[in-house]
């Protein structure tokens, strides 16, 4: 593994359901853990409609360090980068639990 290739400081949020003042659910995100990584873009992206409009998003790889703090991550929670918010699709381990490999997406406007 080299590390010196997890150069990104990323968060890593997990959702938090709560119940608002009229009795409806909302997620709120909060702070996970905050860890290092590498990303890796898809050159390309894809589009789909989303109810009436076309919405095109790019895939992006994080390579992240497998620890305890992180081996809850699942698609549930969602990765904030550069100000940005990646939906995470999967999550696959890599070699010998030494890393984790996140596939996101990312809304492209």
């Amino acid at each position: 593994m080299n590390i010196g290739a997890l150069d990104r400081r990323v968060t890593l949020q997990e959702p938090t359901s709560t119940v608002n003042d009229y009795g409806e659910r909302t997620v709120s995100w909060g702070t996970y853990a905050t860890v290092w990584a590498a990303i890796e873009r898809k050159p390309s992206a894809s589009e789909r409609n989303s109810g009436e409009q076309v919405v095109s998003f790019q895939s992006v790889i994080f390579t992240i360090r497998n620890s305890s703090q992180v081996e809850l991550l699942s698609p549930s929670y969602r990765i904030s980068y550069d100000s940005k918010i990646y939906e995470i699709l999967g999550v696959q381990e890599v070699g010998r639990s030494e890393q984790l490999r996140v596939i996101t997406e990312l809304l492209v406007n």
